[in-house]
């Protein structure tokens, strides 16, 4: 998607505090804040999702935002990434860009595809909160891919031309800034270093040892399935600990686990 006057639609000067903010907090803890920010500012989001997809016929969830309805965005995306993620239209596009494999490519923007949606998935995911429209990024990653999904409410109304236009215009930024904060914090990383932080240890404290491994795995970036094959366990076990260790930690996510651990 190309656009020559897509550069024209944003205001470069007006988004540039908030551009080097996002650069000024990669790999910490203020940098989804800050790339919230950017988006709001730049083309109004009102919901924002980032799923790791990793060739293992499942998906992470890194980022799950909705200003207006924060519980409502972490159970949407919990039912995305529980399964309804392969009724995404853009699902078949994740899985060829992994399959693919060797040197990173250039991030996809695709709009909202409405009619390839089954309706059980667009009544799931769209009903509620209002949301109208929606724009994604496919990211190639080092061993995966990223997928960034921008929503709008009918308050908003959908993206326009214009906004499709810049965000044309800012993908390639989007897809490096993307690359380098989650690759160490939730995408690629696939760390051997598996000894807790002092905020980790402290965030895992109440868990079992086998629940508080499974946790470090998933901190590291592995799926649930990879981290299952390294402590050597069923995938049911893996997810009996997995939903042990969120209830105990009040977390319904891994999005949230992460955040958890940063802002301890």
């Amino acid at each position: 998607m190309s656009d020559p006057s897509a550069d024209a639609t944003l205001d470069w000067p007006e988004l540039m505090p908030a551009l080097a903010a996002c650069v000024a907090t990669l790999g910490e803890a203020g940098f989804d804040e800050q790339l919230l920010a950017l988006l709001r500012r730049a083309v109004g989001i009102e919901q924002c999702m980032i799923f790791a997809y990793a060739g293992d016929d499942a998906v992470d969830c890194l980022l799950a935002a909705n200003e207006r309805a924060p519980r409502v965005a972490d159970r949407l995306a919990e039912l995305y990434a529980g399964g309804l993620f392969r009724q995404d239209p853009n699902y078949q596009r994740l899985r060829r860009l992994v399959d693919a494999g060797g040197d990173i490519g250039e991030a996809e923007l695709t709009p909202m595809q409405a009619e390839a949606m089954p309706s059980a998935y667009r009544s799931h995911l769209f009903a509620f909160p209002d949301l109208v429209d929606k724009v994604s990024l496919a990211i190639p990653g080092e061993a995966g891919a990223y997928y960034l999904n921008l929503y709008r409410g009918s308050q908003a109304g959908p993206f326009t031309r214009a906004d499709l236009a810049g965000l044309n215009a800012l993908a390639p930024l989007l897809a490096n800034l993307i690359r380098r904060h989650y690759r160490h914090h939730g995408g690629d990383a696939r760390s051997a270093d598996h000894q807790p932080s002092s905020e980790e240890a402290a965030v895992l404290a109440p868990l079992s040892e086998r629940e508080r491994q499974l946790c470090l795995f998933l901190l590291r970036g592995h799926t649930l399935k990879s981290a299952a094959a390294e402590l050597d366990i069923a995938l049911s076990t893996a997810e009996t600990y997995r939903k042990r260790a969120y209830a105990k930690l009040g977390v319904p996510s891994k999005a949230r686990l992460v955040a958890l651990c940063r802002r301890h």
